[in-house]
């Protein structure tokens, strides 16, 4: 039983010293030394539990995304009212963990640019199926009651949450001087359009 501790120990360990490194310097900037001079784990250790840096990066992009996801979610999920509206919470959330975590969402889309990303697209798949379960589990009811409009859940899932990542991005590149929730009533107020029946 104390090994198994040891080693949950030792992966927390790896994994939140490089969540911060990754966060602060990006991930191509992060070595492996790096990482194991921030978590006073060995090498030995950090590629028994991880194969490799990709390895590390995956599990914190996987977990900060999760993070992310389940933050826009709930937001969706704990709404009391017009289902609509409750999408416009969506937006507001998606944009508000932008701007309150900054590095964190620019590693997100550092990552998912990233060659390494394909290589590792079967449990960033399995990822986005459960989040994309839960958004059709809240929605399905609501669109066969005729609250929201009948559209492909894809369209209505790049409606949600696709202008909140142009607009960090933008943000966080310097191409835009207002932060995501500067925008944020006119985005909700576009989206909910165009998702009202």
């Amino acid at each position: 039983m104390r090994m198994a501790t040891k080693a949950g120990e030792t992966r927390t360990r790896v994994l939140q010293a490089a969540a911060r490194l990754f966060a602060e310097r990006g991930l191509e900037a992060v070595s492996i030394q790096d990482i194991r001079d921030a978590s006073g784990v060995s090498n030995g250790s950090i590629f028994h539990h991880f194969g490799s840096k990709n390895g590390v990066a995956l599990h914190v992009y996987l977990e900060e995304r999760r993070t992310y996801w389940d933050h826009a979610i709930a937001a969706v999920e704990a709404y009391d009212g017009d289902p609509v509206d409750a999408l416009g919470a969506a937006v507001r959330a998606t944009l508000a963990y932008q701007q309150a975590h900054p590095e964190r969402h620019n590693f997100m889309i550092e990552c998912a640019s990233s060659s390494w990303t394909r290589e590792h697209a079967a449990p960033v798949q399995a990822l986005n199926a459960e989040f994309t379960q839960r958004f059709l589990a809240w929605g399905a009811p609501h669109a066969m009651a005729g609250r929201l409009r009948p559209i492909d859940p894809q369209l209505v899932a790049a409606l949600v949450f696709g202008p909140s990542q142009w607009l960090a991005r933008s943000w966080l590149t310097g191409l835009t001087p207002e932060p995501p929730t500067h925008y944020a009533d006119m985005l909700v107020d576009l989206v909910t359009r165009a998702l009202r029946p």
